[in-house]
């Protein structure tokens, strides 16, 4: 029998069981896909991470991201999840000043910024680089999908965004319109595959939450889930679009609020800066909780 270490961690809180969960597996050298993509199956959270020795230079590890599905070259909530979970087993250290964390994984190496603050540790992602193209699904669908009135849609168009991963993204006119939704998952689904997308984020520039600006759901049935609680790749691509339309102004800095619908409320620290060149850098943070810590018993 093999025993393997894991951690669950809650990110973009610091309260045990809200935010977004992710399993985190250290020391998965051993494990093939196959297993990997089993244990995902088990866990059955939005992503499962699994941590092997660094393959490029200059990366602190590398790790493996799956779905209860299939495996994802990126996420935002299980990259904060697994330097969390690292720094908690010893793996890493735990930083007295501000540290980068360089990780390893399908889509190049991607900086973590650990910063010690009194409620904890704040983590920071400098996300990949943005990327845009208009969506194919007209308004009439796209509100079918969403289980909205297509006069819910706001005024602007609806793009696919990656800022790591590709979401359909989709602005809604208003905080009511947002909570009212009632999705087709299998439409959701079928648009997502259409557009090579993982799912379809929607959001409104208005928040519950005073502290808060934004307001966003993340929908991605054909990775296996319905709503991602809190999804930081799915910020990435609301700021990015944000970002190409002129949303936020120039260089921008905002709290946004996602998790409330399905009762694991969070909160991500999102900033946008145009270079000289005009090249948009996204960064999307929070901070993490490890809510369990265990072993995972193998045949």
């Amino acid at each position: 029998m093999r025993r393997l270490r894991l951690l669950q961690v809650d990110v973009f809180t610091r309260v045990p069981l809200a935010g977004n969960a992710v399993a985190v597996v250290p020391d998965a050298g051993a494990l093939g896909a196959d297993e990997m993509q089993a244990i995902a199956r088990e866990t059955n959270l939005s992503e499962t991470t699994f941590v092997t020795p660094a393959t490029a230079a200059g990366a602190d590890y590398r790790v493996r991201i799956f779905t209860p599905r299939h495996e994802l070259p990126f996420a935002g909530h299980p990259t904060i999840g697994t330097v969390a979970a690292l720094i908690a087993s010893g793996h890493l250290a735990r930083p007295l000043q501000p540290t980068t964390v360089r990780q390893q994984s399908a889509v190049g190496i991607v900086d973590v910024m650990v910063t010690p603050a009194a409620s904890g540790l704040v983590f920071s992602i400098a996300m990949p680089s943005p990327v845009w193209r208009p969506a194919a699904v007209d308004r009439e669908r796209c509100a079918r999908m969403l289980g909205c009135a297509p006069s819910a849609l706001a005024a602007l168009p609806v793009d696919v965004v990656s800022t790591g991963i590709p979401w359909v993204v989709v602005a809604l006119d208003g905080l009511p319109a947002v909570r009212a939704l009632s999705p087709d998952f299998g439409l959701v689904a079928a648009v997502a595959a259409e557009e090579e997308a993982t799912g379809v984020t929607v959001f409104c520039r208005a928040a519950e939450d005073p502290a808060c600006a934004v307001h966003l759901r993340s929908f991605a049935p054909g990775a296996g889930i319905p709503e991602d609680p809190v999804c930081g790749s799915g910020n990435g691509a609301v700021a990015a679009y944000g970002a190409r339309h002129g949303l936020f102004g120039g260089d921008f800095a905002y709290v946004a609020e996602q998790g409330v619908e399905v009762g694991r409320p969070g909160r991500v620290a999102v900033r946008g800066r145009r270079d000289a060149s005009g090249e948009w850098h996204l960064e999307v943070g929070g901070e993490a909780v490890v809510v369990l810590e265990g072993w995972l018993t193998l045949g």
